[in-house]
């Protein structure tokens, strides 16, 4: 007798797959979680694909929910996905094969998981012995980092209340954490600044020839102890909080349908008010790419509020990148969940504040003044 055990799916889920967000045939296998696995995959090799593992756990996964088996007591099977000549896609295992002698029984046991990805159950099934479930939720890069941000929004929400009242809070906490980083920053932005005259300076003195010009400007950096790459470093260092913040409203089934405030009623969904369609006033639909939000407006506009407190870039190419980049971001965030705008629209009112009151702290625009510097406008 060969223990076997099948989970069936008569057509591919309406949710789409991304490089950010698995769908479609998951296991944990071998002691490794798969998501290279996916639809086409199986249409293109009727064969299928077939894994060896020792327990271990496989299914298929939609956006928000699962279905999964698990053979129980982690022994041996062989697994495999396929497409069925019916069109079905099937995930299957198949233990190792017992004799059964006459007088005798055998048990076997498998279990079954078919639900939501809520991420406090899936560690209770960990618990109770089906290893790693919560890996269904495709977490990404910064796994190390999502899970305890995710638990901190999670336990925020439950104070709260409101998951958008959450998110508020967590940027506050981030700013906060990341305020003595971004106080070098604006050190450093702010000698970049007083540099503007030396550094017109020499464009002017060296602008035909490029080698001693860059020679100059590294020598200008190192007499006053300069750093422009220090600047990026609070860039960067949000990009993990960042990512790790748009993964959990992406694919975790806490935040579906959860409202903040006035229009906004599911902070996982894009912005639904337009000026395109005057906020409502007129009885159309815009298509998506038409469909700007008020929060990504708000967003850009605070993006380009905070670029206008920065020094001006010296290289002309920078001045046109910098000097687009608040409307292309709010044209390519408008589609994404509201959740997230909302987030980076507290960060940026954050930053304004901010810089504003570490101008007011250093005296900036009097030592600007004093030197005759040009004052920071939008890049």
């Amino acid at each position: 007798m060969t223990p076997f055990g099948l989970v069936s799916r008569a057509a591919k889920s309406s949710d789409a797959s991304s490089w950010t967000s698995h769908v479609g045939p998951i296991s944990f296998l071998a002691g490794k979680a798969d998501y290279e696995i996916d639809w086409e995959s199986l249409d293109e090799d009727r064969s299928g694909v077939t894994r060896d593992s020792r327990g271990g756990w496989l299914g298929f996964t939609d956006k928000y929910w699962l279905t999964a088996l698990a053979p129980a007591n982690g022994a041996p099977i062989a697994a495999s996905f396929r497409k069925s000549a019916t069109g079905a896609y099937q995930a299957d295992y198949a233990g190792a094969a017992t004799i059964v002698e006459a007088g005798q029984a055998v048990t076997g046991e498998t279990r079954l998981f078919a639900g939501a990805k809520e991420k406090e159950w899936l560690d209770r099934y960990e618990s109770g012995g089906i290893t790693k479930l919560s890996k269904s939720i495709d977490w990404g890069w910064f796994e190390w980092f999502m899970r305890p941000l995710f638990s901190l929004l999670n336990w925020l929400f439950a104070v709260t209340g409101n998951f958008g009242v959450a998110i508020i809070c967590l940027t506050f906490i981030v700013r906060l954490l990341m305020f003595p980083i971004a106080d070098k920053q604006f050190r450093s932005m702010a000698g970049m600044r007083k540099l503007q005259p030396k550094m017109k300076a020499i464009q002017e003195k060296y602008k035909t020839d490029k080698p001693r010009l860059q020679q100059e400007t590294l020598k200008l950096y190192q007499t006053e102890k300069i750093n422009p790459a220090a600047g990026c470093l609070p860039i960067l260092l949000q990009i993990p909080v960042f990512y790790a913040l748009y993964k959990v409203l992406m694919v975790s089934v806490e935040m579906r349908h959860q409202p903040f405030a006035l229009w906004i009623k599911d902070l996982s969904a894009p912005d639904p008010m337009t000026p395109v369609n005057l906020f409502g006033l007129l009885d159309f639909t815009p298509p998506m790419f038409l469909a700007i939000g008020v929060l990504p407006i708000i967003m850009g506009i605070t993006m380009w509020m905070q670029f206008k407190l920065n020094p001006q870039q010296m290289d002309p190419v920078q001045q046109q990148v910098f000097a687009i980049m608040p409307v292309v971001m709010t044209v390519i965030m408008a589609p994404y969940a509201a959740g997230l705008l909302l987030y980076w629209c507290m960060s940026n009112i954050l930053t304004i504040a901010q810089q504003a009151w570490l101008y007011k702290r250093y005296d900036l625009k009097k030592d600007s003044d004093a030197e005759g510097a040009v004052p920071a406008h939008p890049a």
